[in-house]
């Protein structure tokens, strides 16, 4: 089979809805490409929550009443749950494909989000706001995403049309 389609969209549809070998691989590729952006983001990732040296760098031990999840900072479990994801779906009749970087972590969710709705003077927003700036969120992944991002969307791109020429030349 042959696919000749104009534009990326109409080539990643097509490839979808006709080769699920194929479409196999483009997944793969696109979380490949996504890992320097989740990569970038670990890094970002302070040793401390908040304040100084001592247990939990000032975040202390926080267990969720509600369902006993722990929430406690730790650099090493919230470094280990930034992952990334493969997306695709429909937008306006058109497939859109993304390569993500989430975050799989409750005390990561607190560290990157804390402050970015509650504008309130709230003594945890406001010191995590000083010590680790108010913005953009989420914190860690924003930054990530310009630093790297471009690159994987080239990536994602190349894997798109060699993905395109394989099948056209098989």
């Amino acid at each position: 089979m042959q696919v000749k389609v104009t534009g990326a969209a109409a080539k990643i549809d097509a490839l979808f809805r006709f080769d699920k070998v194929v479409w196999a691989g483009i997944q793969k590729g696109v979380k490949e490409a996504a890992e320097s952006v989740a990569a970038d983001a670990r890094s970002r990732v302070p040793s401390y929550g908040l304040g100084g040296t001592s247990g939990a760098g000032g975040w202390g031990g926080w267990i969720a009443k509600k369902d006993g999840r722990n929430l406690s900072y730790d650099q090493a479990s919230i470094r280990k749950n930034v992952k990334t994801r493969f997306k695709s779906q429909m937008k306006s009749g058109v497939r859109v494909v993304k390569g993500q970087a989430v975050n799989m972590s409750p005390a990561g969710a607190i560290y990157m989000l804390a402050g970015s709705r509650n504008k309130s003077g709230h003594q945890f927003n406001s010191v995590i706001k000083r010590q680790h700036g108010s913005g953009p969120w989420p914190r860690a992944m924003t930054p990530a995403y310009y630093a790297k991002g471009p690159q994987a969307s080239r990536e994602i791109g190349r894997l798109i049309e060699q993905a395109i020429n394989d099948v056209n030349n098989a």
